[in-house]
């Protein structure tokens, strides 16, 4: 097994899951693009490394993708072979590895616009990415940025706790945490009040936006990109389960870390596989068609 399939194997994770109903080929180059995303992302949060190693690290992942390095054999090898391979674009790997270098020294978002603009580079660039990968064409674009903002949104209000007190992180908006009187003491001490609920609710609201947003685009796509996309459509279901089970717990995320079992996974993955398939518009079929058919078979001797 490579390296990148044992990250990906290891991490047990929900886009990891999914992954499962892809074609041989396309869950390899997956798998490599998300032990990328995997490791950039653990170079920021994992303990053992300063500040400047950090960035030291970042940088070296930076040249690594543009070959403007030797790849040492292993993941970074593998990954450098996926670009290389499909002539995978890099942008959106660099605002992927831009975004998580600002968590290094993380300031909190000061307004909605600067948290989707942050949520843009580290959640809707993997998706741009992992559309191509996938075999999406270019329409699939808006889709991923719209879903990359949900899925990113789910994460924010699912582990506002666990971001502030492993990592010192606040990911909300000071404008809407102002708007509500909510302060960063309450969030440190967990208090799980009015102003706090009322908060996780407009947050929600536009949550729930981005979800519906991204179900018209992929609703908009071909049938052959709609199918490419199971995977992604897969996360989507998924994440919105976890996120109405917050939403109907009024967002109780001060005591829980919320998630849902491997049979509803399984559940969500089967449902997208479904639902990617162009299926007959019975209102289409003609009475005259089922008329000649039945008048056919009155012919026969």
């Amino acid at each position: 097994m490579t390296e990148s399939a044992n990250i990906t194997k290891r991490a047990k994770s929900n886009l990891a899951f999914t992954l499962v109903d892809l074609p041989e080929q396309q869950r390899k180059h997956m798998g490599q693009l998300y032990a990328f995303c995997r490791i950039i992302d653990d170079i920021v949060d994992e303990d053992g490394m300063n500040s400047e190693q950090r960035h030291e690290a970042l940088n070296r992942w930076e040249q690594l993708i543009h070959f403007q390095c030797e790849p040492l054999q292993g993941v970074e090898s593998e990954v450098c072979s996926l670009v290389e391979e499909i002539n995978l674009d890099t942008k959106p790997m660099m605002e992927l590895i831009s975004g998580c270098r600002s968590d290094i020294e993380q300031k909190q978002p000061a307004t909605r616009e600067d948290l989707i603009a942050y949520a843009f580079k580290v959640a809707s660039c993997v998706g741009i990415s992992s559309a191509t990968v996938m075999g999406a064409s270019p329409a699939a674009r808006d889709y991923a940025i719209v879903l990359g903002f949900a899925l990113q949104m789910v994460n924010i209000l699912r582990d506002v706790a666990e971001d502030y007190h492993k990592y010192n992180r606040i990911y909300l908006p000071k404008a809407d945490m102002d708007l509500f009187g909510v302060s960063e003491e309450d969030i440190k001490e967990r208090r799980y009040s009015y102003r706090v609920r009322q908060l996780f609710a407009y947050e929600a609201a536009l949550t729930e936006k981005y979800f519906c947003e991204a179900d018209e685009h992929y609703a908009g796509l071909s049938a052959a990109d709609r199918h490419a996309l199971i995977p992604a459509q897969a996360m989507s279901y998924i994440y919105r389960t976890i996120f109405y089970k917050m939403r109907d717990d009024e967002f109780r995320v001060f005591e829980q870390r919320y998630s849902i079992n491997n049979l509803s996974k399984i559940w969500h993955l089967l449902r997208a596989r479904l639902g990617s398939f162009e299926m007959p518009n019975i209102a289409n079929i003609s009475e005259w068609a089922i008329f000649k058919t039945k008048s056919q078979g009155e012919t026969k001797p």
